[in-house]
């Protein structure tokens, strides 16, 4: 690897320690009128092995992702809640290119469809404005394509002994122009308050291609899992901090990274 490639390494370390959080970490539930919240998102991910077409993992050439995002969300109602996900992202592979400049814009909306104490429901639309990226055909990794997505997501507020917590199931499809396949996504959250302060949360966001693209995108399949903490500083101010890994998949890489971040309330 060339120098510009190990220090572009050793600098994607250092600022995973100071930003961001999970992608999705909305779910289900909508922002209060009035109310908006950022989170600012970096997430750092290393592959040196990939998955092939069986699911059986092998030694393949190294793969580094950072991406940063800024997730904005704001409650124009109760039950609706606008969404707005810039971002940008380098990829470095190895023996090969670089690239680093303006990834897909998401523009969404979220609305709720029903609510009572414990259980919410409610349906989700958004548009993906391609950023400057060059396509790559890898599995996790978007390319300069518009996409559409529409998404149904359910949730339950929960308690267990003296603690609370939550969880979500979000089952959606997403529309991609260009070669690359169109996807199906499940994904479930899982967290539990272990104390006023302290959030436990996990994440498992599961996807699988709508058969093969075209220039050569194979059908792919993988599983992400986040798992980490977020502590609240103050009640506009939370700190979040994990890891992810990738389970399992097909055609597709197998991660390892870091993430971290704040979210900052308004």
């Amino acid at each position: 690897m060339h120098g510009s490639h190990l220090f572009r390494k050793a600098l994607t370390a250092v600022l995973a320690n100071f930003f961001a959080a999970t992608s999705a970490v909305a779910g289900p539930w909508t922002m209060t009128a009035g109310d908006g919240r950022v989170i600012a998102t970096t997430i750092y991910s290393h592959s040196g092995r990939s998955f092939d077409a069986s699911g059986e993992s092998f030694d393949a050439p190294d793969y580094d992702q950072l991406m940063l995002y800024f997730m904005t969300e704001y409650g124009v109602t109760d039950d609706l809640t606008l969404v707005i996900n810039p971002g940008v992202k380098w990829i470095g592979i190895e023996d090969g290119d670089e690239q680093f400049g303006l990834d897909s814009v998401e523009f969404g909306a979220r609305y709720r469809l029903f609510n009572n104490d414990r259980f919410v429901v409610s349906a989700q639309a958004s548009a993906f404005v391609p950023g400057t990226l060059r396509n790559q055909p890898v599995a996790q990794i978007t390319g300069n394509r518009a996409q559409f997505e529409a998404r149904l997501l359910a949730g339950y507020g929960f308690s267990l002994g003296k603690l609370s917590g939550f969880a979500s199931v979000e089952g959606g499809y997403r529309v991609r122009s260009g070669a690359p396949p169109d996807e199906f996504h499940s994904d479930a959250t899982l967290g539990l308050h272990a104390s006023d302060r302290l959030l436990l949360i996990g994440n498992l966001f599961n996807t699988w291609s709508n058969g093969a693209g075209g220039a050569g995108f194979p059908s792919y399949r993988y599983s992400n899992l986040y798992a980490g903490g977020v502590y609240d500083v103050s009640p506009r101010l939370s700190l979040q901090l994990g890891g992810v890994a990738t389970l399992s998949g097909r055609n597709a890489l197998r991660e390892r990274g870091i993430y971290s971040g704040f979210w900052l309330k308004f």
